[in-house]
């Protein structure tokens, strides 16, 4: 064995050896990819074991991870008639007759804009209108048999198409809700209000039909039927004398929305939807880093709609905040695009679910203004006069509460009526400016009760 120092020697001089240190910086350079690669693979099996163990949970809950998935969840509940057959023969027969072609010198089915005279008032176009509604009598009593049957429907929707999914029978049932409208209208000013409130509560059939609708824009038409028969209530309430107990049963109808219950169904439809879209993204890491920030938005949003309304608006808006965060930063632009373009804008859809739940409770309040009249010969003076009794039958009791800012309903008496209303989404009280003839969106949610 050579002395110590020679060994010292032979290891100076093999790194002063130029291939000894090429090797060595050889193998450096080439180890930190392999470890950073090491690395990448080991998070990517970490992170998809992760993601297929969301995914699973979230099947063993019932709820739809893929677009195939969600035609098995799209179904009427159990327990619940399935009018499926009665409001597509409704909805085809509707557009097989072409309502708009043959009304559109018309109001509310065709190109008139100016609103319906009140019952009494002279109207234009009745005569024409009583015409078309007398040709389209078969098409009215196919309507109405779906009506009474009050059910839910499944329309014969393949959801394997993803986003590119087509939805004919949502879509068009708005046509059907216009056609109640001006029969509804025609029939007050006929002075037959028994029908009038037939129609009413057809319109509200057909709105309550789509409720259990997996997609966004399904809830937002549903939300649309709605509030055509929240406005015909309030145009004809003051003109047809409906009695306490028809005034009772058409609460019973309105109060029937959840609309919260009903977003999150749409919501969850709409994950299964964006899921199935980003599985055709090209690169296998970024397709899994969106699907997780998609299963984590979605999961925000779903949850916050189990808060009371105020809350679930503030969640909603920092979510919108998120996903403008990712889609203005380089690294959002660069990794997480896909989600940034699939995701429906959250907000905007929780602010008509919280103006449609300030509509109802609204409406069941005016038209609660209108059976205390009947029962004591005045209007009510504040909101305070309305008990629950006069609210409507119900389990459970309504709260007046507007669901922006978390405080009671605003009530208020001018001289010709009385307005109970909702602040709206800009959440600064307007005095009650809901003109719902103006091209714009008014910024309150109420309904008027004339003196």
């Amino acid at each position: 064995m050579p002395p110590n120092g020679e060994r010292n020697n032979d290891m100076t001089s093999d790194a002063r050896n130029p291939s000894f240190l090429k090797s060595k910086l050889f193998w450096a350079i080439v180890s930190v990819p392999v470890i950073a690669l090491s690395a990448l693979v080991g998070v990517w099996f970490f992170g998809q074991s992760t993601l297929e163990g969301q995914l699973a949970a979230l099947r063993a809950q019932g709820l739809p991870t893929t677009a195939s998935e969600l035609n098995d969840f799209y179904a009427v509940p159990e327990g619940t008639a399935d009018t499926t057959v009665l409001w597509t023969q409704a909805i085809d027969a509707v557009q097989f007759a072409g309502i708009y072609a043959r009304g559109k010198t018309l109001p509310i089915v065709g190109d008139v804009r100016t609103p319906v005279p009140a019952p009494g008032e002279p109207w234009a176009e009745l005569e024409a209108a009583r015409t078309l509604l007398r040709k389209l009598d078969a098409e009215l009593q196919i309507i109405r048999k779906a009506a009474v049957a009050e059910g839910n429907v499944r329309f014969p929707i393949d959801f394997s198409a993803g986003i590119a999914t087509l939805l004919p029978h949502t879509q068009e049932s708005r046509d059907v809700a216009r056609l109640l409208l001006l029969d509804a209208h025609v029939s007050a000013h006929d002075g037959n209000d028994s029908q009038a409130l037939d129609d009413v509560k057809a319109i509200f059939a057909l709105s309550d039909a789509l409720r259990t609708e997996p997609l966004l824009i399904s809830q937002l038409v549903r939300m649309a039927n709605y509030a055509i028969g929240c406005d015909a209530v309030e145009r004809l309430m003051p003109y047809c004398n409906w009695s306490d107990a028809e005034l009772e049963s058409l609460q019973t109808v309105i109060r029937a929305a959840k609309f919260k219950q009903e977003l999150s169904n749409g919501l969850c439809g709409e994950r299964a939807i964006c899921l199935t879209a980003l599985d055709q993204h090209a690169f296998g890491p970024l397709r899994f880093m969106n699907k997780q920030e998609a299963l984590r938005l979605y999961a925000s949003t779903i949850d916050s709609l189990s808060s009371p309304w105020p809350e679930a608006l503030r969640r909603h808006r920092e979510i919108g905040a998120q996903i403008n965060a990712n889609r203005s930063s380089a690294f959002g632009r660069l990794a997480l695009t896909a989600v940034s373009l699939l995701l429906p804008a959250t907000e905007q859809v929780a602010i008509a679910g919280a103006r449609a739940d300030a509509r109802q409770k609204c409406l069941i309040a005016a038209i609660a203004a209108q059976r205390f009249r009947l029962r004591h010969g005045r209007l009510p003076e504040t909101l305070a006069d309305i008990g629950q009794e006069l609210l409507g039958a119900s389990e459970e009791p309504l709260d007046l509460i507007d669901p922006f800012d978390g405080h009671p309903l605003r009530f208020k008496s001018e001289e010709s009526r009385i307005i109970i209303y909702s602040i709206g989404d800009n959440e600064q009280d307007d005095g009650g400016d809901f003109d719902r003839d103006s091209q714009q969106r008014p910024p309150d949610v109420g309904f008027s009760v004339k003196k």
